[in-house]
């Protein structure tokens, strides 16, 4: 699943693709499912508000867009 979010502790908005942890890497916007951000999005519907605890502190994370591997299988046969 690819979510963007806005952080609301940080003013900005962030794109992250949820991935195994093998996958991971936080430069990319690659977060792992079992991450504390990939854990608390995991569910979650376009205007949810999580709050995160993170090693960096608190982060409140509002879910703006929600792609699942569905979605793009849906986009790609619409083509």
């Amino acid at each position: 699943s690819t979510v963007r979010v806005f952080d609301n502790t940080k003013d900005e908005e962030i794109e992250y693709k949820l991935v195994t942890s093998e996958e991971s890497d936080v430069n990319k916007g690659l977060i792992s499912t079992t991450s504390p951000i990939g854990r608390s999005l995991i569910g979650k519907q376009v205007g949810d508000t999580v709050t995160v605890t993170t090693p960096n502190g608190k982060r409140e994370l509002e879910v703006l867009k929600l792609t699942t591997i569905h979605d793009e299988a849906a986009d790609g046969n619409q083509k």
